[in-house]
């Protein structure tokens, strides 16, 4: 088995029996060859692949544990460890898909695209809240390390300032989802909502989440008088447009800004606006 760290470490462990696949269905697709996933996660478990045609890695993520599946088209794997495969990803939650991404491909910004062309259960809403989830671990991992920082090293700055960039990213994403879910809400839930009470603190996503939906007011516009606003697709790209266009003026203001980390989010949140998920308005949501 490997282990994937919130810091994008990856530790792999030899099990003999990995854990049962009890409760995961498909939740998207990767494209990797067998020599890439070798190397990033080590060894395949033969035991769940009892076919032979078929190579499964196990990964445990912040998000939950995640097997990879990898058809081969030939008896022997070898011969093909360097072809391109269209992988399934079976886990428990979408909330895995953006760590699978980064952890084969060194990157987020195409984990939308590794949806199903079809769906029964997910939603763009429930993608917009696995890559939420994904930046938060992410801030939390970067503030955990900077006693570890090199403080002569060149890009010493751009570290200790990543949480504080991460944690801007974390509250524009998290007003777009409330945005959406405002304008879909009824007034029960939304009365429900303005009389939350503030959450209890404690650490991690949950509390975070709820944190945020306590601060949250719905911001009333002439096109929304009452609030929200139904076009998540819409408010995604509007973020991603604003990453590209304010760039320059971010480094200027923030020289240790990091740019490869600010690109990365805004080609993520523009492949998140682009891909093809159904609206949340036909469906039910948990406000919780």
């Amino acid at each position: 088995m490997a282990v994937l760290h919130p810091d994008l470490s990856i530790h792999t462990t030899a099990h003999s029996a990995p854990p049962p696949d009890t409760g995961m269905t498909g939740r998207g697709y990767i494209t990797a060859s067998v020599a890439q996933l070798r190397d990033r996660f080590g060894r395949s478990h033969h035991q769940l692949a009892p076919d032979g045609d078929t190579e499964v890695w196990g990964l445990h993520t912040p998000a939950g544990l995640v097997y990879l599946r990898a058809g081969t088209a030939f008896s022997d794997p070898t011969d093909e460890r360097d072809v391109q495969h269209r992988c399934l990803i079976h886990a428990t939650s979408d909330d895995v898909l953006p760590w699978v991404y980064k952890a084969v491909h060194g990157s987020t910004t195409a984990f939308p695209t590794g949806a199903f062309s079809h769906f029964t259960e997910a939603t763009l809403h429930d993608f917009g809240y696995a890559y939420l989830g994904y930046l938060y671990l992410r801030m939390n991992a970067e503030i955990q390390r900077r006693d570890q920082l090199d403080r002569t090293a060149s890009d010493f700055r751009t570290h200790l300032h990543r949480p504080r960039q991460l944690n801007g990213m974390l509250i524009k994403l998290a007003d777009v989802l409330h945005h959406y879910e405002w304008a879909h809400a009824s007034e029960t839930e939304r009365t429900a909502w303005s009389r939350m009470q503030r959450p209890t603190p404690r650490e991690g996503l949950r509390y975070w989440k709820a944190r945020n939906r306590w601060l949250y007011k719905p911001v009333t516009s002439e096109r929304h008088p009452r609030g929200g606003d139904p076009d998540l697709p819409g408010m995604l790209r509007a973020l991603a447009d604003s990453a590209r266009s304010h760039r320059g003026q971010l480094l200027e203001k923030v020289p240790e800004l990091d740019l490869v980390l600010h690109n990365e989010h805004e080609q993520t949140l523009r492949a998140l606006a682009d891909i093809p998920i159904p609206g949340l308005d036909a469906l039910q949501f948990s406000c919780g």
